[in-house]
């Protein structure tokens, strides 16, 4: 199944390849234009245009409600490129433990936990 994914803005863009056989694009996209556009906001438009949002704003599950939401969101433990490049197999693994509006926390070893579990 094709996910389709949106990289936060803190998420560093040179993951979008390596997501292989998902459609893949960021806020910082020129032709998104969502480039600083505050959580909920984001959120909301998020809904039937993406399943995933992947971030690494550890708050974003605690400050926003995402209960109904059509949208997944994965937190990433950082946002430094070398770090999250080679997070990529298991972000690939994890894509399918994100149900909407579900809120799913990587670590740095790659294990996934769920905050909250949607649907």
């Amino acid at each position: 199944m094709i996910v389709r994914i949106l990289l936060d803005e803190n998420v560093p863009v040179q993951l979008k390849p390596l997501l292989v056989g998902h459609a893949v694009r960021s806020v910082n996209d020129p032709d998104i234009g969502w480039k600083g556009i505050r959580n909920g906001r984001l959120l909301e438009r998020l809904e039937g245009n993406y399943d995933l949002l992947l971030t690494a704003d550890k708050n974003l599950c605690f400050q926003q409600e995402l209960i109904g939401r059509a949208a997944g969101i994965m937190v990433l433990p950082t946002n430094r490129r070398k770090q999250v490049l080679a997070l990529a197999p298991q972000i690939l693994a994890a894509l399918e433990s994100v149900s909407k509006g579900g809120c799913v926390l990587m670590q740095l070893d790659g294990t996934v936990s769920n905050w909250f579990r949607g649907e």
